[in-house]
Formats: C-alpha cells, structure tokens, sequence
C-alpha cells in the first residue's frame, strides 16, 4: 500500500480545508477530484478505495470530515465508471441515495459507506447501516423520476458498499436485511468491489446485475453471516471464473493491504498524540516552580490531551482484524 494511495483523500480534503476555512464549496471540489481522480491506474484507484477511512484526528461531523464523506462517495461511483457502467452522484443533501449506478437501462441505488477506525464498536448499529425503508423510498423516487421523463429505467434494488474491518462477526439482522426479496440490497465490501475491478475483462457487467435477481441466486433470508456469503461467494467465482481457494487468497491478499492502511492512519493518531506530549513539555518547562509539581502537571495535562486518542488506539487494536 503506497502513502500516497492511503492518504489520497486525506490530502486532498486537508489541502482544500484548513482552520480558517469559513466555506467549502463541495460540489466544485468534488468536480475536480472527478477529472483528476480518472489519471490514476486501476491499481492504484483500488489501493485508495480500499485504504478509506475516515481519520480518526478528524473532528467529529466536521467540515472535513463531511468532504471526506463525499469524496469516498465519489469513489463508489468511479468504480463503477471503471467497471463500464455510468453513474450520477444526487445533489440533494439528505434523503437520497449516495450514487446511482447505471447500467443501459437499469438501475441501481447505492450506499456508500466509510467509518473511523476508532469507532466505539466493533460493527456499525444496524439502522447506521441499512435501513431497507430508506432504500426502498430511494428507489420509488428514481423510478418517478424516470417516469416523469418518459424514460424505461428498471430500478434493480440497492447496493452498500463498505470497510470490511467493520462487519460482524456472526449473526446480525443486517444480513437478514441483504437477503429480503421485498427490498433487494446487496452488501459488499470494497476488497470485492476490487476484485470485480481486478477480472472486469473477464466477465460481462451486465451478468453481474443477476446479483439482484433473487430466483437466480436463490437468496434465502437468514441473519446468519455465513448464509448470505454462502450465496454471494460462489455466485461471484462463477461469474469471475475462479475457484473459491483462489477468490479466498486474493481477498486476503487485499485484507493485508487494508491493514497496512489501517497501520498507517493509527500512525497518525499516534504522532498527534506525540505533538501534543511535546507541546505539554514545552509548557512545563516555563514553570521555576519544584520537580514534583512539573511532573504533576505533566501527567495531568497529558491524560486529558490524549484520551481520546488512546481511546481510538484501544478500539483499533480490539476491533480492526481479521478473525
């Protein structure tokens, strides 16, 4: 995993935002990282896809962060853009899906999903992840849409797309949610997102749509993990023509890419909290007053700066691995 390719949407958003920044003109910025982002070779737009996480030294539901947010966004719909299809990102703030993929004349909604890795829990609250009544709204809106234009446009059904670090471990609703007929949402982690993009010359886009076609697939709704992969996994060997042994080392070949990224942003954690213990030090050192009272202040000053900090640390070392 390169630097630059971990850190390519993190540089971005920092050189575009600093302290000063009052406004930030996202659409205009996105547009740019549109036309600049198409430079980059398949391999390295896989490295950025899956090295993206939200940095944890960000502040919480800040300007940065809400960039950062959009521009993973635009990854999705890059992917797809990549893969031979087209795709539109929805302008409307709320309410609406995160990218349209299109494919000739048909559809799908997608959600695209990006985390911190210092979050609190090990796996997202389902309703932060899928709620299948939002996808389904989402879906009867474009398929108004394409109505009220006179437009045949088949809305297939919903797409999330997210960090695999994230996921549970066993049973969850969010994959008896996956396997509704009513509502048909894939979930799919971006190591696959990478693979699909990897073999793309060997397998036709349209044949990848049948995903959604629950007679073919014959997708049973369970909540139990391994039912769903049980269906998604060799339904994408078939039409990747690979094995499962082969499909299996390559998505760990992309999980050890992953973890480098991941070792790579808690550097960043780790270096801040390296500043600031400089900074304190710096500070201690202006009093004249007694050796016990400096360390006193010091321990004082550098548990309240760092807390958060090696609360992140904790979470990523108990949570961000591959059992």
């Amino acid at each position: 995993m390169k630097d630059e390719n971990a850190f390519y949407v993190k540089n971005i958003v920092d050189n575009e935002i600093s302290e000063n920044t009052k406004r930030v003109d996202t659409a205009k910025i996105v547009e740019k990282v549109q036309k600049n982002i198409i430079e980059l070779s398949d391999k390295d737009f896989i490295e950025v896809m899956i090295g993206c996480f939200i940095p944890d030294v960000y502040r919480d539901q800040g300007k940065k962060e809400k960039l950062y947010t959009k521009i993973s966004e635009l990854l999705v719909g890059e992917w797809w853009r990549r893969m031979g299809g087209t795709y539109k990102l929805p302008t409307k703030k709320s309410g609406t899906e995160d990218v349209e993929m299109i494919l000739n004349d048909c559809s799908i909604v997608c959600d695209a999903k990006i985390f911190r890795l210092g979050r609190s829990q090990k796996a997202p609250n389902v309703k932060d992840f899928l709620k299948l009544a939002s996808v389904a709204k989402w879906m009867e809106n474009l398929k108004d849409k394409y109505e009220k234009n006179n437009k045949l446009q088949k809305v297939l059904g919903g797409l999330v797309t997210y960090p695999s670090l994230h996921e549970w471990e066993k049973d969850s609703e969010v994959y008896q949610e996956c396997s509704n007929s009513k509502v048909r949402v894939i979930m799919l982690p971006y190591e696959i997102l990478a693979l699909l993009l990897e073999r793309k010359e060997t397998f036709i886009l349209n044949e990848f749509l049948n995903l959604w076609n629950y007679d073919i697939v014959d997708m049973k709704e369970s909540k139990n993990k391994d039912d769903y992969w049980k269906i998604v996994t060799p339904f994408l060997c078939e039409l990747l023509d690979i094995d499962e042994k082969t499909y299996g080392k390559t998505i760990e070949g992309y999980r050890k890419q992953i973890l480098c990224a991941k070792k790579m942003y808690k550097k960043l954690i780790e270096d801040d909290i390296e500043e600031k213990r400089k900074a304190i030090e710096e500070d201690i050192n202006s009093f004249s007053d007694t050796e016990e009272l400096k360390n006193y202040v010091y321990k004082r000053l550098e548990e309240f700066e760092n807390q958060k900090n090696k609360m992140y640390l904790s979470r990523i070392d108990k949570y961000r691995k591959y059992s």
